[in-house]
């Protein structure tokens, strides 16, 4: 089997174990609300803590120009606070963190 194929088998294996542990754990008390919500916020709360910190690096550096130029670009904020929201609801349908998959890529 190529690479890939292995990554995913083994990514499911992995899944259906931790599944498995955590009914086990908390049985039939488990709350699937309560991992939604784990994940919605630990995909949201990194999310903007990346964009504020890139736009505090972004302004510090370009600030004053953008400024002496006339330029405004604060129609850019609403669009990526759209894109972390919309990625945090897509994490929660997907049950998985998109966080969890760019990790992987770096």
């Amino acid at each position: 089997m190529d690479k890939n194929t292995e990554r995913e088998l083994r990514e499911k294996l992995q899944e259906e174990e931790r599944k498995r542990a955590l009914n086990r754990h908390f049985g039939e008390n488990y709350n699937k609300y309560a991992e939604a919500a784990i994940i919605f916020f630990g995909t949201l709360g990194p999310l903007y803590f990346l964009f504020y910190l890139a736009h505090w690096v972004f302004m510090f550096n370009f600030g004053i120009a953008i400024g002496f130029l006339d330029i405004n670009i604060n129609w850019v904020a609403p669009l990526i606070h759209g894109v972390i929201w919309i990625a945090a609801i897509f994490s929660v349908y997907r049950k998985r963190s998109i966080l969890d998959d760019l990790y992987k890529r770096l």
